[in-house]
């Protein structure tokens, strides 16, 4: 009884908060990448004060898991009611290595099987979808098989497809190929190597700029999906051995295990745990955290070299532990800076 209240106490905060939200041309949207859907209050509030109607959802992840030979749907999403109150664009995330060595008739039947998963998730809610979209790091080895499989989709689906593209297939296309779908998705992060240096691997100005000036001529039209996240990489003797991902590390800033070396950088003063990590002592922890500087300038950077071309912009992911460290209208500013 008790869960029933609560769940009826989210709902209405939210039919109240959509009431009061602002109505825009372009609101922004989100990824939303958990495997149980289930909005807080923090999150239910970040949607509302942005205006966000639409969710980018992760259903399921298509990968080969141990011991497996072939690709299977896993981390499957559970769904809930709440759902219902968005306008939800399914995202299946597939491992390359799942059309390794694959023919056309196998990727047009994991395409099958695929949809089939799709639609059992969405009539779970009554949901109403209109686009699928697939992300896939698709190299020139599994083109062929990738590439059938959303010409498969498509035909059994129905539905406008989108698929998510790097940032090295919008300068290379006449390598990578273009996906056979409606638009792409440009992946705006995770652009550099993860190191023990100064520079960033979710953003680096200097690397996204020798990508740029290809984003107007791609041939698909593009929407950008934007980081909200951070990330720390735990490092030992000059070398990373760990990524930190789900945590706020302003923690670090009042915990007597650990010393600022400069800034987004800790030291490990003896040796602890700390969120289930093992510190040794003299460890280094190196915090990439995108800014609203870094958003902004990712948006400069945009409309320096897009022409016009971006539709929409998703924040990649709608999770408190990322919406606690922006302001709380941000998403919407940045949205409307990217024209």
């Amino acid at each position: 009884m008790a869960a029933r209240t609560g769940k009826k106490l989210i709902c209405a905060a939210l039919i109240l908060l959509s009431a009061c939200g602002p109505q825009r041309d372009r609101p922004p949207t989100f990824y939303y990448w958990k495997t149980t859907f289930a909005l807080n209050q923090t999150e239910l509030k970040a949607v509302s004060v942005n205006g966000v109607t639409t969710i980018y959802t992760r259903y399921f992840d298509i990968d080969i898991p141990t011991g497996k030979s072939t690709p299977t749907p896993v981390a499957v999403i559970r769904t809930d009611s709440l759902m219902k109150r968005f306008n939800i664009i399914p995202v299946v995330y597939i491992a390359n290595k799942s059309f390794e060595n694959r023919d056309t008739a196998e990727a047009a039947k994991l395409a099958t099987l695929c949809l089939h998963l799709i639609n059992q998730i969405s009539q779970s809610q009554s949901l109403q979808i209109n686009e699928l979209q697939f992300d896939c790091d698709w190299t020139v080895q599994t083109r062929n098989a990738y590439f059938h499989f959303l010409k498969k989709i498509k035909t059994i689906s129905g539905k406008t497809i989108s698929a998510t593209i790097r940032l090295h297939q919008v300068k290379y296309p006449d390598r990578t190929g273009i996906p056979p779908a409606d638009a792409g998705t440009l992946m705006y992060y995770n652009m550099g190597q993860i190191n023990a240096g100064p520079s960033r691997s979710i953003y680096e100005p200097g690397i996204a700029e020798k990508y740029n000036r290809y984003i107007s001529s791609y041939p698909l039209p593009l929407d950008i999906a934007l980081p909200v996240f951070s990330w720390g990489l735990q490092i030992r003797n000059e070398k990373v051995i760990s990524l930190i991902r789900k945590m706020d590390f302003q923690q670090f800033e009042n915990d007597s295990n650990f010393r600022p070396s400069k800034k987004n950088w800790w030291i490990a003063k003896n040796a602890c745990f700390k969120n289930g990590t093992y510190f040794a002592e003299n460890d280094k922890i190196k915090v990439e955290k995108i800014e609203k500087s870094d958003l902004l300038e990712m948006a400069d950077q945009i409309n320096r070299n897009s022409n016009g071309k971006i539709r929409n912009v998703i924040f990649y992911e709608l999770d408190s532990i990322n919406l606690i460290q922006y302001d709380e209208n941000i998403f919407q500013k940045i949205s409307d800076h990217i024209r």
